[in-house]
């Protein structure tokens, strides 16, 4: 049976390589009665495709990301035994800050954002899939973003991704947490470049901030 009560979602949002996955994972495993939601790219057929034809693909490997997101989050909360989700870059990274850079960087048309628009709409209606209550931004420059995408080695990644990219893409995550911030949406932040996700200081350290910022 789902319980009544409410479940607490918090997005984690930042570039590629700035450290979200690592992130999510810690504060799933430390904070009780949490959850990890994943940002599950493996089962995604049109990722590569994309990154190496972008135009091509951009509208359905959008679609089919908010897609995985949405399953992916329903498929674990189902039964809800806990009482916190961190969302690995989630449903709403993909609609408001991926969206609006293939919008507006002309990589999908005026047509194909609508309709991604429309079918996103759909989906998350379909699923009931909530808006996070809260955001944790990780912020790292685009070149140590870059470098650390290189030594993690993902071929599809360092094969076509560029540096400007993400410089890019820092521009529209940086336009939406301060879209979060004038609305009044609970935003924390982090240097990522600052932390060593290794030592158990500074996991202790971040999830303290994280549960104070959570009202624990």
């Amino acid at each position: 049976m789902t319980s009544a009560k409410h479940l607490q979602n918090i997005c984690v949002v930042g570039n590629i390589g700035s450290g979200k996955s690592t992130l999510a994972r810690l504060l799933g495993a430390a904070i009780p009665e949490s959850i990890a939601i994943p940002e599950n790219f493996d089962d995604n057929p049109f990722l590569e495709l994309y990154v190496a034809e972008p135009k091509r693909w951009a509208f359905t490997n959008a679609v089919r990301y908010y897609y995985d997101y949405v399953r992916v989050y329903d498929e674990l909360t189902r039964e809800r035994t806990y009482t916190r989700c961190f969302v690995d870059a989630g449903g709403a990274t993909n609609r408001h800050v991926y969206a609006p850079y293939l919008a507006h960087e002309a990589v999908m048309t005026p047509a194909e954002n609508a309709f991604y628009n429309l079918l996103c709409d759909m989906i998350q209606r379909a699923y009931q899939y909530p808006e996070p209550d809260a955001y944790i931004f990780l912020h790292a420059a685009p070149a140590h973003c870059f470098e650390r995408m290189q030594k993690r080695g993902w071929r599809y990644q360092t094969e076509n991704i560029a540096l400007t990219y993400l410089e890019t893409l820092e521009r529209y995550l940086d336009a939406f947490q301060t879209r979060l911030q004038a609305e009044r949406i609970p935003v924390l932040e982090f240097d990522s470049e600052r932390i060593d996700f290794t030592r158990a200081e500074e996991q202790a350290h971040i999830v303290a901030r994280v549960r104070e910022f959570l009202g624990d």
